[in-house]
């Protein structure tokens, strides 16, 4: 009796994504041991984007382990992954393997490495909200309606939670609105 042979899936954009996203929460969270964490009581301005830093860090961890494992040929993990792009593949990849989208996936890092790039110049909520949108509309969201105003919508929860309700300095940028 044989056992049925499982099919191997090479890593991804998924792999792919989540390994430099680990790298960029890794330098993100040694800039903001640089700018001074503080104390809980007084924070200092790398306080709250170490934390960030910190969940981007163990997100892209674990959705590399869930990678390496389906890489592995885990049953359970395989299943999971074909059920989750289910429907996003429209053909142009070879059988049990997703189709790629690489152009998606280097517009959201470069959307997502604009936001540290060019927040002191611009403004962190502005980047933000500009980042988010863009996001949003490479994701697939109709419209450009949609994708702005899910960005301003976002900018503006950001600001009210760090800048209005956490005292958190956020660069104000050449508008001022920080």
């Amino acid at each position: 009796m044989t056992q049925p042979q499982r099919a191997v899936r090479h890593p991804d954009a998924q792999a792919t994504t989540a390994a430099i996203l680990l790298v960029v929460g890794v330098f993100y969270g040694f800039q903001a041991v640089r700018e001074g964490i503080g104390t809980p009581s007084d924070t200092g301005s790398g306080f709250f984007p170490l934390i960030v830093a910190i969940v981007l860090v163990i997100a892209s961890a674990l959705l590399l382990v869930q990678e390496w494992r389906a890489w592995r040929g885990d049953p359970a993990v395989q299943a999971q992954s074909a059920l989750d792009q289910a429907g996003d593949d429209e053909g142009g990849a070879p059988e049990g393997e997703p189709r790629t989208r690489w152009a998606r996936v280097a517009g959201v890092l470069l959307a997502s490495l604009a936001v540290p790039l060019f927040a002191e110049v611009v403004g962190f909520v502005v980047m933000l909200s500009a980042a988010v949108a863009v996001i949003a509309k490479i994701a697939g969201m109709r419209g450009w309606m949609r994708p702005c105003a899910l960005g301003v919508v976002f900018g503006v929860v950001a600001w009210l939670v760090f800048v209005y309700w956490l005292f958190v300095p956020l660069p104000a940028g050449v508008l001022g609105l920080g």
